[in-house]
């Protein structure tokens, strides 16, 4: 364990010798250093000075490809040793979030006697961070074994990079590794104002591999904001879940850059697209190259990633175990628990092979059913004699229906049946303490559901994908897929079983990775939980495999579209001469889809227009119909009205008034100048002031005129 809980190292060197240096630094301070490890760079500074002197002034270093090429370096060499928390300092702070407990520096770039170097160690962390004077400074002896001869050439004059008011950055970062650290380093220095960071939250981690293993949202948060303001504390940091893949950077208008990795840069450009359809301007795109992970795994990424280190935790210890004085001494007792189609049956049974004493908590729970058994009578009371066969057997089956869908009656099975169970497994680790057995394996489905965590050292998970699972529940039962799910979504989730688990294993991989598995045991080839004939390839051929089913998917969605088509427009079942009988090209097809959507727009333009002539002629048939009814009702009414008839030359007046009283907005609305425009005016002049409501108030303003003349 190293000696030092937190440390300050202080590189003067030019910038383009460190990545040549950076693994035997990195090497020398984590033998002395086992938390955060701080990286002050600042090229040509003299630690050595005079002590009267003033005290060396920090400074950033100029923030360009060599310092970009010097940080990958050095987080490069971080990711070798995985315990190591190095963080790359970008600018002074009045001080840092783990107090540094020792000062170091390269032996190599101080020559001379120590103690002027030292103290100059401790004025520089005391101006620069807060540090407390009297801080032990050492010298490192650098390991340049490994180191590149040649290493990064001389650089000349180095370019610095763009800057920019705001910019933003995405992406899970969990576990924050050196990649993350590359790339978080790389906003700061691009970075004027503020620094908008988006942690995927939600659904967005729902196909990540191991999803389960992610941190908390709150952990990853508080992680990342405890680098970034160590890192530069001079900018304003927000920090925000992303429910989907865009966040804040398609709505917020300051953003000036978005900073992307190889991997990320089309969902950059998705954002741009997205910007644009806001009306907001597009974000420059800053490319970081991936970090290679020299101790990558067969069937892990050759990058540094998130989901490599999540897959290193498998078989590990993420918990300490149960300390409690009621558990045996020897043997010490293992609880292996996991969903339907998750490989713990196969883990159980290879823990049996290598000679642990394996508890069936299945057969057990057959057992204790049985005529005489420890819940036979209580079961049979609780339920009812219905529940046996003739032979006096307990029908599982119906008792299952019983309980089925009905968790009142469920939690009474339970009740009777789980203390039973759980006396009859304590009495199976006895029997292996008689045998000298040093582990005993507890393999039951519900142990977790059912609380006998209490009666174990450790909690073993086993957890594989929902899809994998379901995969492998219909290959082995003949269940549908529908039906699967259900059996699942009935159980505790792969979440809830690993938050109370000290070890979880996964069997999504073939057996050799899965043996590779710290304190892992791999599945066994005669075990139906697990079908290695379908794993038996690397990630890379999985991933492949994966790329060509997706890409036959859209071949095969996009063919079977254009013999869709084909069914549907007539005009493709029609073959021209010039392409004789041979297949139409999908170009044809979809120029006679083209052709055939025209003319079904203009037919439709054509039927809309003759609908709208026919709803005309039906309100001028209404309009009269109306008419003649109020004529027919005026004569019943008075049926002396033909005695007293008016004279033709007050319907003459009638007419004229109502002919006049048209003319003028006729006159006003209607140009001569041409044939032509005289014929559309008057249709538009029809269809404006000939309406029913109009006609009637012309006509009864007509009337009371010539009935005010008469009478």
């Amino acid at each position: 364990m190293p000696p030092f809980a937190s440390g300050l190292l202080v590189l003067t060197a030019p910038l383009p010798a460190l990545p040549r240096r950076a693994a035997g630094l990195v090497a020398a301070a984590a033998g002395l250093v086992a938390g955060p490890l701080y990286v002050h760079l600042q090229p040509g500074l003299r630690l050595a000075g005079p002590v009267p002197g003033p005290v060396p002034g920090p400074a950033a270093p100029p923030a360009g490809p060599a310092l970009l090429r010097a940080l990958a370096a050095l987080y490069t060499a971080a990711a070798a040793r995985r315990e190591l928390d190095l963080r790359v300092l970008l600018g002074p702070g009045p001080r840092l979030a783990r107090q540094p407990r020792v000062l170091l520096a390269a032996a190599a770039e101080a020559p001379g006697p120590p103690e002027p170097v030292q103290l100059g160690l401790q004025r520089l962390a005391a101006a620069a961070y807060g540090c407390p004077p009297g801080l032990p400074a050492l010298l490192l002896a650098e390991d340049t074994a490994g180191a590149d001869p040649e290493g990064d050439p001389e650089q000349g004059p180095d370019a610095t990079l763009p800057e920019f008011l705001d910019v933003a950055v995405g992406g899970t970062f969990d576990r924050l590794h050196g990649a993350h650290r590359l790339l978080l380093s790389a906003c700061c220095l691009l970075a004027r104002r503020r620094l908008l960071a988006g942690l995927a939250d939600g659904d967005l981690l729902r196909h990540k591999v191991l999803p389960e293993l992610i941190e908390p949202y709150e952990l990853r948060a508080a992680k990342l904001r405890e680098f970034l303001e160590d890192v530069k504390p001079s900018l304003c940091y927000d920090i925000v879940p992303l429910a989907d893949p865009f966040g804040p950077s398609v709505t917020d208008p300051n953003l000036q850059c978005l900073v992307v990795s190889e991997e990320t840069r089309r969902g950059g450009e998705a954002v741009n697209r997205k910007r644009l359809e806001n009306g907001l301007p597009e974000l420059a795109l800053h490319e970081i190259q991936l970090l290679k992970d020299p101790d990558h795994r067969q069937n892990e990424e050759e990058k540094i990633s998130s989901s490599s280190l999540r897959q290193r935790l498998l078989g590990t210890l993420l918990q300490p175990p149960r300390q409690d004085p009621a558990l045996p001494l020897r043997p010490y007792v293992i609880g292996l628990t996991g969903g339907t189609g998750s490989g713990k049956t196969s883990i159980a049974k290879r823990l049996g092979h290598l000679g642990a004493f394996v508890i069936d908590a299945d057969k057990l729970g057959h057992a204790v059913y049985v005529p005489g058994g420890p819940a036979y009578e209580p079961v049979v009371a609780a339920f009812g004699a219905e529940i046996l066969n003739e032979d006096g057997t307990i029908n599982r089956k119906v008792l299952g229906a019983k309980v089925f869908g009905n968790q009142e009656r469920l939690k009474d099975l339970t009740d009777i049946v789980w203390p039973k169970i759980a006396q009859m497994a304590k009495e199976k680790v006895r029997e292996a303490e008689a045998q000298g057995k040093a582990v005993c394996v507890l393999d039951a489905a519900v142990l977790l559901e059912a609380g006998w965590q209490d009666m174990v050292h450790e909690v073993w998970t086993a957890i594989i994908p929902e899809d994998e699972a379901v995969r492998r529940i219909v290959a082995r039962d003949g269940l549908t897929e529908e039906a699967a799910r259900h059996r699942l979504q009935s159980q505790m989730t792969n979440r809830q079983r690993v938050e109370q688990s000290q070890v979880v294993l996964c069997t999504l991989w073939e057996p050799d990775i899965t043996r590779q598995q710290p304190r892992s045991v791999p599945t066994d080839d005669e075990d139906s939980d697990y079908h290695q004939e379908s794993f038996k390839e690397s990630y890379k051929d999985q991933r492949r495999r994966a790329h060509t089913q997706a890409e036959q998917k859209r071949r095969d969605a996009i063919k079977k579209g254009y013999n869709d088509l084909q069914a549907i427009v007539p005009t493709c079942e029609q073959q021209d001469f010039s392409i004789s009988s041979q297949k139409l090209s999908k170009a044809i097809v979809l120029q006679k889809t083209i052709d055939y959507i025209q003319f079904l727009h203009k037919e439709k333009k054509k039927q809309e227009e003759e609908v709208s002539t026919l709803r005309k002629d039906v309100m001028a048939l209404k309009i009269m119909k109306v008419n003649y009814e109020q004529i027919v009702k005026a004569h019943q009414d008075n049926p002396n009205e033909g005695k007293n008839q008016i004279s033709d030359e007050v319907k003459f007046n009638v007419f004229q008034g109502i002919m006049d009283s048209l003319f003028q907005s006729f006159n006003a609305s209607v140009s001569v100048t041409s044939f032509q425009e005289l014929s559309a005016c008057v249709f538009s002049w029809i269809e404006e002031h000939c309406k029913p409501q109009t006609l009637q108030d012309i006509v009864i303003r007509v009337l009371h005129k010539v009935k005010s003349q008469l009478y």
